[in-house]
């Protein structure tokens, strides 16, 4: 049997590549899934993630804006009871005052009146202190995980956004806000709704980055050559399952693997010492040569029978080949 291949993997384009990204199945943890699809260390990840962060658009945006915003912060007013002496400060509350003056001994001039006060700690503005944290996390990230991956006029760009942020978080409008973790859904949806929309756009569209820090693309530059080959008959290998009926569902990072039904794939990047890497069918490991360009059968045969650890080996050196190795699966599995 034989069929077309929808693409060729051995032109290590990012095509495949992305088309294996929209595969995967989503919510789904960055870190674990770069690891899988890419072999990205968590350390790469995190200050990559962190400099993308605390330097996007949306970060610049809302720190430009911070001045203006602070000065027309939007508020809420409450009622606070207060004991006064001699004055009003607000509505009396008659029951509660004539029973503090019965506990004075008479005195008539203690009143507890209902004062007005400014409250800052409203859904808008745990917005926006959650937008700011965001900005000061991805530094924090950027931080840590400093090893040199990044360009050094981010990361400084990085580190200065994180100081201004987080001295807006030190005004003493923004200061006394309670807010534990990430705005909740409701404070989201009211900021986005309400009438003071506009003042707090930067702040929303801040959250909605951090929420989704790295794209594909800005993880594209750390996908070398092997790699999207790699991808690239993954998903020729997946294409033909499809094409012979059999459901493939969308692809989860497990372990440091990719994983759709009876398809795994381990990224050589990220393996140990003498592991399995390559694409796995049931016990049939289908993989490209370290180097397609260079590659006969013979030695691609040998290197991947080096790693195989019993699994049958298939070598693919042209896309003609993916067909014979998804046929060398099928029968391993009934066991032919």
């Amino acid at each position: 049997m034989s069929a077309a291949v929808r693409l060729d993997p051995f032109e290590a384009s990012l095509q495949p590549t992305t088309e294996l990204w929209d595969r995967l199945a989503r919510p789904f943890d960055l870190t674990s899934t770069a690891d899988a699809v890419l072999g990205l260390s968590p350390a790469v990840v995190h200050e990559l993630s962190g400099t993308v962060v605390a330097t996007c658009d949306e970060a610049e945006a809302l720190l430009a804006a911070m001045p203006k915003t602070l000065r027309n912060l939007k508020t809420s007013v409450h009622a606070q009871m207060e004991r006064c002496v001699g004055e009003l400060r607000g509505p009396v509350q008659w029951s509660e005052t004539l029973a503090a003056q019965a506990s004075s001994l008479g005195n008539r001039d203690v009143y507890i009146c209902a004062a007005t006060r400014r409250a800052y700690d409203i859904d808008e503005n745990q917005v926006l202190v959650g937008a700011l944290r965001a900005i000061v996390a991805a530094g924090a990230q950027v931080e840590r995980e400093d090893d040199g991956h990044g360009p050094e006029e981010e990361v400084q760009r990085a580190r200065h956004n994180a100081r201004q942020a987080r001295r807006f978080l030190d005004h003493r409008s923004l200061e006394a806000i309670q807010l534990d973790g990430r705005p909740s859904p409701r404070a989201i949806k009211r900021t986005r709704s309400g009438k003071s929309a506009g003042a707090y756009r930067p702040a929303l569209a801040m959250l909605a980055r951090a929420a989704e820090p790295l794209s594909l693309e800005e993880m594209a530059a750390f996908c070398d050559r092997r790699t999207r080959i790699q991808h690239g008959l993954l998903i020729a290998i997946i294409d033909e399952l499809e094409r012979r009926g059999m459901r493939v569902p969308a692809l989860r990072a497990e372990g440091g693997a990719l994983f759709a039904g009876p398809v795994e794939y381990v990224n050589p990047r990220r393996s140990e010492p003498a592991p399995v890497h390559g694409i796995v069918i049931g016990n049939v490991l289908v993989d490209v040569p370290s180097d397609p360009r260079t590659a006969t059968p013979e030695s691609a045969l040998a290197e991947l029978q080096a790693r195989a650890h019993g699994r049958i080996p298939v070598p693919v050196l042209r896309a003609s080949e993916i067909v014979h190795a998804v046929d060398r699966a099928i029968v391993a599995a009934r066991g032919g």
